[in-house]
């Protein structure tokens, strides 16, 4: 088969062991839809010098289903807080780019964790994770004490889509990196068990999204964006908006998705009566939050909100001051609710992060709806000396999941090759009607998903003369109406709208409105509707797909599919067929 080849194994002193643990631990969790990421998209990085790291290791490994290369063995003192340049490159990031580049994993890697016990600074400055993620930035000589280092910014900040470390974010072609910390092992275990609890069942019904402040003036600074993070929630049809209290630390009386507040310590009323939900985010902006072990003054770490039952959070492991770029942007409550990781809803939301330690689970997503894959036939176990036909169904997620578009191939957990892509949208008309007015746009040749909304837009602000102005961001167009109330009724003007095949064969991409008619803000008087676009119409199809795999050598190897939806998400989720081959007889 083009492209197929076997993979030679090569052993690592330490991976032996750590298999055994693998054969040993509990029973995995049960494997659900994944979201942006799954098993064979993260690398798991192990200190082999201890043994919590390779105890926790071996739980992720199996809890999440990882196959065996995307385990990587390192050698790096587990008691140092903060280690050199040099020896972060030669004990950390030098063993891992060796491991990919050996494994042949450079194509499908996008998240990297770290298993608790392996360095979290790096001279005292950058976090690990952060340097992993886009290279270290050296504190400048001549630094004031409050700065923010030049070309630092994330380019990955506020993108709103999904991350592939192979598109060149940040020139560095590096995964999102969360170190998988905890003060134990029982809580870190727990962590990873409430991420695959978070991808394995339904959203949690009636989460609260929490944008809380205090009184503490120098650290609840972020107060002032919670009113912007909020309104998209209601342009774009979220069953309840965030839970905005800018000024309180009460406890949220419904189990929490996400946790943002400005303090140095977790209120003493949290513990024993705040619940989060599997798969939850919580941050609290100060100076300490990523020290670790032993935090300045004493302040609540990540560490706290791992005990509290949060599932990831990010904190700074050396004094930012208070600078908003070093800390998640509150936007972050809107991209974990559209389905996003928590990975990447991190990852996007901080402008910044070279001091801040992005740290839980990254593959935690309970709000994402992403369509499935089945192969019908041939049944687990079939056995062929080569050639074998897959009978393929997929299906869009059935809570108004987004068509399956993105199907790839895995062999033995190893990307192989694209089995199916979206075809482009060049000639589909996209078409929005806001009261009386309509707007269309024919999507022009070489426009991807992103271009075409930003297509859209132009379109709007062409004809909309100022009384309707739109706005792109990512795969949506967020529009703002000046007279949003139907001059007779006062009710707010509908909104409606389509996507057409206009001059093109068949089509190829969707359109929706977040809301049937114009949500009308009270501070400014606008009129606003969201947008979204998605590649892909058909809801559900089946197909065979023929493959010789007579180049694989005889024994049980494993047929993967991985199935992605045509949103800025890619919702994905997995299947897997175990089949046997068998030598051919001889003539």
């Amino acid at each position: 088969m083009d492209g197929m080849k076997s993979f030679p194994r090569i052993p690592h002193p330490a991976l032996a062991g750590f298999l055994a643990l693998l054969a040993l631990a509990a029973t995995a969790l049960p494997r659900g839809a994944r979201a942006g990421g799954g098993p064979y998209n993260t690398l798991l990085v192990v200190n082999a010098v201890s043994r919590d790291s390779r105890q926790l290791g071996a739980h992720y490994a199996k809890a999440h289903g990882l196959p065996e290369a995307n385990v990587c063995m390192i050698h790096t003192d587990p008691h140092k807080p903060s280690v050199s340049v040099d020896d972060f490159e030669i004990t950390i990031l030098r063993p891992i780019l060796d491991h990919i580049a050996r494994e042949g994993l450079a194509q499908q890697i996008h998240f990297l964790v770290l298993s608790m016990d392996i360095p979290t600074r790096v001279n005292y400055f950058n976090s690990v994770p952060a340097a992993l993620f886009y290279g270290y930035k050296p504190k400048p000589p001549d630094a004031p004490t409050c700065f923010i280092v030049p070309d630092s910014v994330n380019q990955y900040y506020a993108s709103e889509r999904a991350y592939t470390s192979t598109a060149g974010w940040n020139r560095t072609n590096m995964p999102i990196v969360f170190a998988l910390t905890a003060p134990d092992l029982k809580t870190g275990k727990a962590v990873v068990d409430r991420a695959v609890a978070s991808v394995a069942g339904p959203p949690p019904a009636g989460a609260a999204f929490c944008l809380h402040g205090s009184g503490d003036a120098a650290r609840n600074v972020r107060h002032r964006t919670y009113a912007r993070a909020a309104m998209p929630f209601a342009w774009c049809g979220a069953a309840g908006a965030p839970d905005v209290r800018p000024t309180s630390t009460a406890v949220p009386s419904r189990p929490v998705a996400l946790y943002m507040g400005g303090f140095a310590y977790i209120p003493t009323n949290f513990p024993g009566n705040i619940r989060f939900a599997p798969g939850a985010i919580a941050d609290h902006l100060t100076s300490c939050g990523g020290m670790l072990p032993e935090p300045c003054l004493k302040q609540s770490t990540v560490w706290d909100w791992f005990r509290l039952g949060a599932t990831a959070s990010y904190g700074t492991v050396c004094e930012p001051c208070a600078y908003e770029a070093k800390f998640p942007d509150p936007m972050l409550a809107f991209w974990y609710w559209r389905g996003f990781t928590a990975g990447e809803a991190l990852a996007m939301s901080v402008k910044n992060p070279y001091h801040g330690l992005f740290a839980g689970d990254p593959l935690a997503a309970p709000f994402a709806r992403p369509p499935s894959v089945e192969i019908l036939s041939p049944a687990p176990g079939h056995r062929t000396d080569g050639p074998v036909e897959l009978s393929i169904s997929m299906e869009a997620h059935p809570d108004d999941g987004a068509p399956p578009v993105y199907l790839d191939l895995y062999i033995d957990g190893k990307f192989v090759r694209p089995v199916v892509r979206p075809l482009a949208p060049t000639g589909n008309d996209l078409v929005v009607q806001v009261g009386g007015e309509t707007f269309s746009y024919t999507i022009a040749p070489d426009e991807d998903l992103y271009r075409a909304a930003a297509g859209l837009a132009w379109a709007v602000n062409s004809r909309g003369l100022g009384r309707v102005k739109a706005r792109a961001v990512s795969d949506r167009v967020e529009l703002t109406v000046r007279d949003p109330l139907d001059p007779g009724s006062g009710a707010p003007l509908p909104v409606s709208v389509s996507a057409e095949r206009g001059f093109a064969k068949d089509l190829y991409i969707g359109l929706r409105a977040g809301t049937p008619e114009l949500v009308v803000d009270e501070t400014t008087g606008e009129g606003r509707a969201c947008l979204f676009l998605h590649l892909g119409r058909a809801g559900s199809y089946a197909f065979a797909y023929p493959l010789d795999l007579s180049a694989l050598p005889p024994g049980p190897h494993t047929i993967g599919l991985v199935v992605r939806d045509g949103t800025a998400v890619q919702a994905q989720s997995q299947t897997d067929l175990p089949v046997e081959i068998v030598a051919k007889d001889l003539p």
